[in-house]
């Protein structure tokens, strides 16, 4: 069974951590909220996360969620 690509950066001057998903091409960023933004290629395969301060706590709203436009909801 092949491993999944998986990598994390955490960036400490800016509080900005980068989980990689998988390999490929970067078509178009999704912004999920003013933190939570998905690389996406052209086929809308999650190619990455990137979260905004990352350091800082955040309740979410609800135990569901509704992504934008093709992505999958929770």
């Amino acid at each position: 069974m092949k491993k999944p690509f998986q990598k994390i950066e955490y960036d400490k001057t800016v509080d900005a951590l980068y989980v990689y998903i998988s390999k490929g091409k970067i078509d178009r960023t999704i912004e999920i909220d003013h933190r939570v933004m998905f690389d996406v290629d052209k086929k809308g395969k999650i190619i990455g996360v990137e979260i905004l301060d990352a350091a800082k706590p955040w309740r979410l709203k609800s135990p569901r969620y509704q992504f934008k436009k093709d992505l999958i909801t929770v």
